[in-house]
């Protein structure tokens, strides 16, 4: 880690502690906060980061790079003309966020930021404040339920399915395995169905294809500290764009998108956006 790194620094007035469910064990989006720079984390965060690091020493620049990528998207729909925002697994506020970047395009965007864990639920309601006209909801959920998702109040109050909306799913997909009932491409489909047309679909996703042994280290490593990680190929991430228009340059390294020279170009995930087209006859 870059000698500068948060980890060496105490933020004042700020004790380690979480709510009682999160104490047992590190976090993934805690893990992923240290590894961005940010400040929302603990020593077994830290340690779980390290170890990864340890094994995949790219890995801090490749989580930066895919943030930049995240962000691009959001800010590139934004000028488009979408005013709308769902952060699937939006992890521990850090500044730039989805959220701001959809907000100073749009002053009047909607938003809506999802996550299962209590520490960001309460980080997130409490640091990622956004003033009026913005609307931005804050919602403490298992987005592997849809249904639930969906009939939120948070959801239908805020996020009007009638005009298009960005679904982001940002380093989050990873932590879902899928099952015989529910296939991952299924999960996503319902939230896919839903948007207007329109709509844009962001997703980053961890893989192997490109470091190969390392990655599977780092995702054995974090897996063990009780952060599931499920890495997948090209091919099986592919299918969650399905009936959308994947936007070149498609399903690529973050780093494809970087705007710095020169760019690194080790990568641990894919990353692609597709956008939902208008139907044929539709005005």
């Amino acid at each position: 880690m870059r000698p500068d790194h948060p980890m060496f620094f105490v933020r004042p007035g700020a004790p380690d502690v979480t709510p009682a469910n999160t104490l047992t064990g590190p976090s993934s989006a805690r893990i992923h906060n240290y590894l961005l720079g940010g400040r929302d984390h603990h020593s077994g965060d830290r340690d779980v980061a390290h170890q990864a690091a340890d094994k995949l020493p790219f890995l801090e620049s490749a989580v930066r790079h895919e943030r930049i990528y995240v962000l691009l998207m959001v800010q590139a729909m934004a000028i488009a003309g979408i005013r709308q925002l769902v952060d699937f697994g939006c992890g521990m506020p850090y500044s730039l966020n989805p959220v701001d970047v959809i907000t100073r395009v749009h002053p009047k965007a909607r938003a809506v930021c999802i996550d299962h864990d209590a520490a960001v639920h309460a980080h997130t309601s409490a640091l990622l404040k956004v003033g009026a006209p913005a609307t931005v909801a804050h919602l403490r959920a298992d987005i592997g339920e849809p249904e639930s998702v969906l009939a939120s109040r948070e959801i239908m109050e805020t996020i009007n399915w009638r005009e298009p909306v960005i679904l982001l799913f940002g380093s989050v997909l990873h932590h879902i395995g899928d099952t015989p009932a529910r296939p991952l491409s299924v999960l996503v489909d319902q939230y896919k169905k839903v948007a207007a047309s329109g709509s844009a679909l962001v997703i980053t996703h961890s893989t192997a294809d490109f470091a190969g042994q390392p990655a599977r280290k780092v995702a054995k490593a974090v897996t063990a500290a009780g952060c599931p990680v499920y890495l997948r190929t090209k091919e099986q991430i592919a299918p969650l764009f399905d009936d959308w228009h994947l936007v070149h340059p498609g399903l690529v390294k973050p780093q494809a998108m970087a705007l710095e020279y020169p760019v690194h170009q080790q990568a641990a995930s894919y990353a692609g956006m597709a956008r939902k087209e208008v139907a044929h006859g539709s005005v």
